[in-house]
């Protein structure tokens, strides 16, 4: 408007032409800024556009690196890693070899050793007959003192029979009293026998005496009782005297893993003394305990004193666990179950690590009574085991339902150095099977190392045996605490 003004004003020019002129001049103003306002945006805009294309390359090459560094790591780290565990793995293996040569060896050496022992002694050889000096070359019969030379040979062996004899007849006495002692473990393989404390087989031979060391071995069978087996009143008063004159004693075996045959578990077993302080073996007072009816008795110290040592053992190690051997007449006895399950009761906390043992033989041969003890102690958390199998045709499936959890065979079973009623079931396939149903298998009456070759061909991961060690005596201070759990009375009417 000002130009408009100025055109009239100042040139003179007809209003409307200085309107016109003005208006146009305006509009090329207003076009002319436009113009420039879209040239500075759109370079603006270009530079933006060239940052971020900047900003993109570098974003692709940091990527580009990023997955190089990727790739070389997944191919690297394999590499290295195998680099660094190939020589453990070798040494892993040089390992098992020289372990495996060690036992290999050991048990060539014990397989010497046995067929050293198995050949018959040396015969005692006759004095050479002396021989007259004779000139050289010079020919004549062997003198006559050659057939004289027979006697001294006999004279030296009876002689020498006397020698021997000399100190058996000292101590007739002795091994008389020894003979009593062994005469029920010779015949007394009896299911009753089963039913206890299966301590005897696993006893260590160095305990006892020379007339208990020639009782059968563990790996023997057990030679059944006949009817007629009459009771031992001498057997029955030494089980008196060492029950009332506190002449027990607790033993524990360990059982280890395999191969590095560390300790995992224990075996408690029930010993006895004489006055004379020597060692009762079980499978000599258990028959007539059983008999007796003070199986009862032995159970009750033993759980007592089981509960005493366990205690002692999970405050060192918590994942130490007792095997507790009772009888399955304990199970009945109206006198002794009641005490005993309400001490168990009390002692729940302990239901992890303390398990109870049962024969097979005995457990195919629970009633009813039995089963009910078994599963008022299941309610409880208490589990069971079960050792001296003999038949794997056994309804494991079932005893797994009533609380069992772990199960007991001969190694020699196992191995197939020895028969049993398999049926349809492989030895080598029973640990599976009753890992199927939640039991776990131990091999036990391990003795020698060629047997431990053979169970790790086997794949068994836990044995037991006087290979690892012997039952050991309790010491006496550890048995130190409060006196056992007394047998409660029937109630009357």
């Amino acid at each position: 408007m000002s130009v408009a003004a100025v055109l009239i004003f100042q040139f003179g020019r007809p209003f409307g032409e200085a309107v016109s002129l003005g208006l146009a001049l305006m509009c090329t103003m207003i076009l002319f800024h436009l113009l420039v306002s879209r040239a500075r945006d759109r370079g603006a805009v270009s530079d933006a556009v060239d940052r971020l294309e900047d900003r993109m390359a570098e974003l692709d090459e940091d990527v580009g690196n990023l997955e190089g560094r990727l790739t070389g790591v997944e191919h690297t780290i394999p590499h290295r890693t195998r680099e660094e565990i190939d020589p453990l793995f070798a040494e892993v293996e040089v390992l098992g070899t020289l372990v495996k040569q060690m036992a290999e060896a050991m048990s060539d050496l014990e397989t010497r050793v046995e067929d050293q022992k198995a050949l018959p002694p040396a015969p005692a050889h006759a004095e050479l007959p002396h021989y007259p000096n004779t000139p050289p070359f010079q020919s004549q019969p062997y003198p006559q003192p050659q057939r004289e030379t027979v006697a001294p040979p006999q004279q030296v062996s009876y002689q020498a029979e006397q020698y021997v004899a000399a100190p058996s007849s000292g101590n007739s006495g002795h091994e008389a009293s020894q003979s009593t002692f062994s005469e029920p473990a010779s015949a007394s393989g009896q299911e009753n026998l089963n039913a206890s404390m299966g301590a005897a087989s696993d006893a260590p031979a160095g305990v006892f005496t020379a007339t208990d060391a020639a009782a059968p071995s563990a790996s023997e069978p057990e030679v059944p009782v006949s009817a007629s087996a009459s009771s031992d009143p001498l057997m029955r008063e030494l089980i008196t005297s060492a029950l009332n004159s506190n002449r027990v004693e607790l033993h524990l075996q360990p059982i280890v893993t395999l191969p590095q045959r560390q300790v995992k578990y224990y075996e408690a077993f029930t010993r006895l003394r004489d006055s004379r302080g020597e060692l009762v073996e079980a499978s000599a007072f258990l028959p007539e305990a059983v008999r007796s009816g003070q199986i009862a008795r032995i159970d009750n110290l033993l759980l007592f004193r089981s509960v005493q040592v366990i205690r002692r053992l999970t405050s060192r190690n918590r994942n130490a666990a007792l095997f507790c051997n009772i009888s399955s007449l304990s199970l009945v006895d109206e006198t002794f179950f009641p005490g005993f399950l309400e001490f168990v009761n009390a002692n729940r906390t302990l239901s992890d690590v303390l398990i109870f043992e049962f024969s097979q033989s005995d457990v195919a041969e629970m009633g009813v009574m039995e089963m009910e003890s078994l599963s008022a102690l299941s309610e409880i958390g208490f589990s069971f085991s079960i050792d001296r199998i003999v038949d794997m045709k056994m309804d494991f499936k079932a005893l797994a339902q009533k609380g069992f959890k772990f199960a007991k065979l001969n190694a020699d079973y196992l191995i197939g150095r020895r028969s049993a009623d398999h049926g349809h079931i492989h030895p080598s396939d029973f640990g599976d099977l009753l890992h199927r149903y939640g039991i776990e298998l131990i091999t036990d009456h391990v003795e020698t190392e060629s047997q431990v070759l053979e169970l790790l061909d086997y794949d068994v991961h836990i044995a037991q045996g006087n290979l690892f060690s012997p039952p050991r005596p309790v010491r006496a201070e550890v048995l130190q605490g409060t006196p056992a759990p007394t047998a409660r009375k029937r109630a009357a009417g």
